[in-house]
């Protein structure tokens, strides 16, 4: 059985969850016997980089992606596909001229949840419109939560059986798990990745800015870009917001050092942030939304949705060492059930029962 993962989300994303998932799984699977491989002629993926030179990859540190380069990557892509002939096309981000090659193929796309439907005032109707336009030339989906499953079906009426439920793993951090080269002098809150829109960053400033206990606390916005100053006037942002951008090395070590990570997102496909935390010995504070509950469990502290004093509330019960205890133990025995083997193993099974029944 060969399996080949699409170009799509590596000519797109630099770094992120998605291309994260596809070189874990891709280097997973390998381990399972599976020949499975990456074909990303034109791609600016740091993750992809440093994967397996099995791979057909060109990595170019930056480019603009334009319709020449984009015409030119799936051209190169599609020369690639047809040469390897492939059991299975497992396509990386809703690109409906993949889909259209090899057509008596097995094709799978991974669905990560339905923000641009729920939260269409944030984005254009391209990415929905396009997934409609996928939807019939695809065999099966992969959802990475119960949640994104329900929310898929129900949004777009696809048959139950035509999908299945794979979570994600979150041990591609364990090279980083003992190294603490990085420590504040000061004790901090940290918050991951980007601040826009229904990620809701605004009621972690709120909680700040308005709760005596935590008005002079240290929060570190790690990713999601420099604060622009349209974010320090609209949230009041103060000196101790502190952002950071960096890499995996970075990161782990603000985890291991912080107070808490918080989510304060409203939605999610499944949140590997949380996850990530929990496996680094970071208790994390999230919203009671019903994919961290799923995820996450008794492992979680929760606050209500929207209520920026049941936040602060939350943060102020983790500045008790005791109680972060407790929550640090809950989480790394939790993220031991989220690792890329099972993964893997899960989407094996899947991808046999497939060519099986095809």
């Amino acid at each position: 059985m060969k399996v080949i993962f699409s170009n799509t989300i590596f000519f797109l994303q630099k770094k992120g969850g998605i291309s994260r998932y596809f070189v874990n799984l891709n280097k997973e699977l390998r381990k399972n016997k599976i020949n499975s491989k990456i074909i990303a002629p034109i791609n600016k993926n740091i993750y992809l980089k440093k994967s397996d030179s099995n791979n057909i990859s060109f990595f170019i540190k930056r480019f603009p992606i334009n319709f020449f380069l984009y015409k030119l990557n799936n051209f190169l892509f599609s020369y690639f596909l047809k040469k390897e002939n492939p059991d299975i096309i497992h396509e990386t981000y809703f690109d409906k001229n993949n889909l259209n090659i090899l057509k008596n193929k097995i094709k799978i796309v991974t669905v990560y949840d339905l923000i641009h439907e729920k939260f269409s005032k944030f984005y254009s109707k391209e990415k929905s419109l396009e997934k409609n336009k996928i939807l019939k030339n695809v065999d099966h989906f992969v959802c990475i939560s119960k949640k994104t499953q329900s929310d898929f079906i129900n949004y777009y009426n696809i048959p139950t059986k035509k999908t299945s439920v794979i979570y994600l793993g979150c041990d591609h951090l364990k090279k980083y798990k003992k190294k603490n080269n990085f420590k504040l002098k000061d004790e901090y809150f940290l918050y991951v990745g980007d601040r826009d829109g229904y990620k809701n960053f605004g009621i972690l400033c709120e909680a700040i800015n308005k709760s005596k206990k935590l008005k002079n606390m240290k929060i570190i916005c790690f990713g999601g870009g420099k604060f622009s100053n349209q974010e320090i006037k609209k949230y009041n942002l103060k000196s101790n917001f502190i952002n950071y951008q960096g890499n995996d090395f970075l990161m782990s070590n603000l985890y291991k050092n912080a107070m808490a990570y918080i989510n304060t997102s409203k939605y999610e496909g499944f949140g590997i942030p949380n996850i990530e935390a929990m496996y680094l010995g970071c208790p994390v504070i999230t919203s009671d939304f019903s994919v961290f509950k799923e995820i996450g469990g008794s492992s979680i502290l929760f606050f209500k949705n929207g209520d920026y004093k049941d936040l602060a509330n939350k943060m102020i019960y983790f500045l008790d060492k005791k109680n972060r205890d407790i929550y640090i133990k809950r989480g790394i025995k939790n993220s031991k059930k989220f690792t890329w083997s099972k993964c893997a193993i899960q989407t094996k099974n899947l991808y046999k029962s497939l060519v099986k029944t095809k």
